[in-house]
């Protein structure tokens, strides 16, 4: 039967790396298929156009719907197994069809980068150090003459499974030595396989804090839903805990030899992630973020798909990564906007991780102090259950919130004078003080006092940002620099300022006004090389009086025992966005940067410099809470018919001829209102019309949206759209992009 079916020639479907939204079919030589068993997510060679690229098999199928002979044969095998297992191949076909993207392109995003280039799917081999039987009898004394050689032979002696390159790392350890070593007969060379850390175990773990009761309810509710899929809402104030009923959670799943896939928004918060979870378990634990090289992600990405990693800790990327063992899956602060890519593939971690959980039958826990609008709704309709944390863990207290009235008063460099005296009040008493502006840079505008020449940049229609540090004018848009100007550009005056503060600037006039104080800056900008955050985290723990300025990544999950004031100084940002997330993320931002303050046994307190002290959403944050705000705020978007109430898409265009931009929108929007006539789509369509920046990186931007109430009829729309647009001869000279249920929506 098996040789008659080779007889056969079967098709497969093949996925490719091109912006064409199918699979292209080749026809398998006979020569192959008696030799190989095809299966799907296996990689090969095809032909296609004059090329030949590599591709993933999707789909086999014994017939096809075009003449045979004018199917292509595949041209060869590149693996002999799948690298991709099928939960993993479902979760591609399900987001290609979900965000109406090419479907190769979201199969080769799912893949490492040196998998996308056609390496092997194999661990690397690395020289492991051990000791002969020499070794073991040779008095370290022999060596003193060698002081490296010896330190080398300390080293090795301390551990007997063998001695890694990671470990050789760690303690400085030179090639040379143990050359050296190896030509006495001391040690040996050993080549193994990549085994992440695995020279880690067994050393002494971190003892568990005692639960209080909140805690202890919240873990015995979501352990008794492990093994069957299901979604819980964690929604913990800061400080209240949450990583420790995440910690005793996948203890319970480390036990049953079962995998945990954990997503962390920001890569900065991977490596303290990381830290707190190998101070607690004795098992192999994996990161996989884009500051990793490509050969480290690999070996990651390898560990897991073996289920040798029984942690798994990763950026929204990582949703993909395979894992055999999966019994739970963890979005801490799953409210935070990076878990959605906002270019190319324009996925939500968070939405892929219910999916991929139902496909695997794992649970899954939505953490967060401020929860995004849609997690608060599927738990009011509870489509998740929603477990509360109300209470800090240990002795510590929540902050006071404290309104800084600025209306009327003169303000140095940002601050008024009550501002400044409580941070003396605190630093006098050797605590931290945590300074909140969300503006990287010196200053947001350079102005020229006699023309009024605003120093813009030549690409979007945005302002320059000023870089004193770095003796630059630089873009946050495009990318764009120039060096930083000392007369105007238009009347060469040399009476220009800046306008504004940012990050920089506050970090150079706090160390004039505190002078006896380390005042240290966490944005972008100044964590921007490899281990930088940590290095600045380290100085922070180091200190017991000191200044923290930073942007929203100080307000993301980070623990500063010793900070009891936190002071937010441009409170109104959110207050009249045009995007009607907006004031959500404001509250999510106050709340998070908020809960840095008084997260151990000292009271923290919170000031909020603001013109509009009386505004109602700053009033019911502050007195309220977070909770309180988002139910009103929530109602306030059901009575105006936005999300979650309804479902949304975006198609941006974007060209460098902003009529031809404008105008592939408009000839899809007639297309869509014919259709949505013909059909009887219960679909409202907007626009075209310009992005709030309508000129970024001398691209023009357009933008056409779509609502529904129903989900269904609004993708069957988008279906139709996207491939009338893959078919219109201006998409040759404007670029575009499908964004479904956007976070961005200017």
């Amino acid at each position: 039967m098996q040789e008659q079916l080779l007889t056969l020639e079967p098709y497969i479907k093949v996925a490719l790396p091109v912006p064409m939204r199918t699979l292209f079919e080749y026809r398998v030589p006979k020569a192959i298929a008696l030799r190989h068993q095809l299966l799907p997510g296996m990689r090969l060679k095809v032909p296609f156009g004059k090329q030949s690229r590599l591709g993933i098999i999707v789909e086999l199928c014994y017939e096809t719907e075009w003449d045979p002979q004018q199917v292509k044969p595949l041209t060869s095998l590149h693996d002999e197994s799948p690298i991709i297992p099928q939960a993993i191949i479902n979760l591609c076909k399900w987001a290609s069809r979900y965000y109406h993207h090419p479907i190769g392109e979201v199969f080769f995003h799912a893949l490492p980068a040196m998998l996308r280039k056609g390496e092997t799917d194999n661990f690397r081999s690395e020289t492991w150090w051990i000791l002969t039987e020499l070794g073991h009898t040779i008095d370290p004394n022999e060596l003193k003459r060698a002081p490296k050689q010896q330190a080398f032979l300390d080293i090795v002696r301390t551990h007997p499974n063998g001695l890694s390159p990671h470990i050789m790392r760690l303690h400085d350890l030179q090639s040379t030595a143990a050359k050296a070593l190896e030509d006495k007969g001391i040690i040996q060379r050993e080549l193994r396989h990549f085994s992440k850390n695995a020279e880690h175990h067994g050393h002494q773990k971190q003892v568990p804090p005692t639960l209080n009761e909140e805690q202890s309810v919240a873990v015995q509710q979501l352990a008794s839903k492990l093994d069957t899929f299901n979604v819980s809402l964690l929604d913990g104030i800061t400080g209240s805990g949450k990583t420790e009923v995440y910690l005793r959670l996948i203890e319970k799943v480390i036990n049953k030899d079962q995998q945990v896939l954990v997503l962390v928004p920001e890569i900065g918060l991977t490596p303290q992630t990381l830290k707190r979870f190998e101070d607690r378990f004795n098992t192999d634990i994996v990161l996989l973020h884009s500051n990793m090289t490509d050969r480290e992600r690999l070996d990651g990405w390898l560990m897991a798909r073996s289920g040798k990693a029984k942690v798994i800790i990763g950026t929204r990327s990582s949703i993909f990564v395979p894992a055999p063992n999966l019994s739970l899956i963890i979005l801490d602060e799953e409210h935070d906007a990076s878990y959605k890519q906002q270019d190319g593939f324009r996925f939500h971690a968070r939405d892929l991780a219910l999916i991929r959980a139902k496909e695997v039958n794992a649970s899954v826990i939505l953490g967060s102090a401020t929860p995004s609008y849609e997690s608060l709704f599927n738990a009011r309709l509870k489509k998740f259950n929603w477990i509360k944390l109300r209470k800090r863990a240990g002795n510590a207290s929540i902050p006071s919130m404290e309104r800084i009235d600025l209306r009327g008063k003169t303000l140095i460099k940002g601050f008024c004078d009550s501002t400044l005296e409580r941070i003396n009040v605190h630093l006098n008493r050797k605590e931290q003080v945590l300074i909140f502006l969300n503006r990287r840079g010196y200053a947001p505008t350079l102005m020229c006092h006699d023309c009024g020449w605003i120093a813009a940049c030549q690409n979007c229609d945005v302002n320059l940002t000023v870089h004193k540090g770095a003796n630059k004018l630089h873009c946050h848009h495009c990318g764009h620099q120039e060096t930083l100007l000392d007369q105007c550009a238009e009347c060469q005056s040399h009476e220009i300022f800046t306008i504004g503060e940012g990050t920089e600037q506050v970090e150079t006039q706090l160390s004039h006004l505190f002078k006896d104080t380390p005042v240290l800056r966490i944005d972008r900008d100044s964590t921007s090389r490899k281990d930088a955050l940590n290095n600045i985290t380290q100085k922070i723990h180091e200190h017991n009086k000191a200044i923290l300025v930073g942007t929203q990544m100080l307000a993301k999950g980070h623990h500063f025992p010793n900070v009891t004031l936190v002071v937010v100084m441009d409170a109104d940002v959110g207050l009249f966005s045009s995007d009607f997330r907006g004031m959500e993320r404001t509250a999510q931002l106050i709340t998070q940067v908020s809960g840095r303050a008084g997260r151990a046994s000292k009271p923290g307190h919170v000031l909020l410099q603001t013109y509009h002290p009386d505004h109602p959403s700053i009033e019911s944050l502050c007195t309220l809470g977070y909770e309180y705000f988002a139910t009103q705020d929530l109602q306030e978007r059901k009575t105006l018919g936005l999300p979650p109430y309804l479902h949304q898409v975006l198609i941006r265009s974007e060209s460098v001829d902003e009529e031809q931009s404008y105008l592939l929108l408009d000839s899809l929007r007639l297309e869509a209102e014919h259709l949505i006539q013909h059909f009887n789509y219960p679909i409202q369509a907007m626009g075209p019309y310009s992005a709030i920046i309508v000129r970024k990186a001398g691209q023009h931007r357009y933008i056409l949206t779509f609502k529904s109430a129903n989900r269904a009829p609004l993708h069957q729309l988008i279906s139709q759209l996207a491939q009338s647009l893959e078919q219109n001869p201006l998409t040759r000279k404007v670029r575009y992009a499908i964004d479904v249920d956007p976070l961005e929506t200017y």
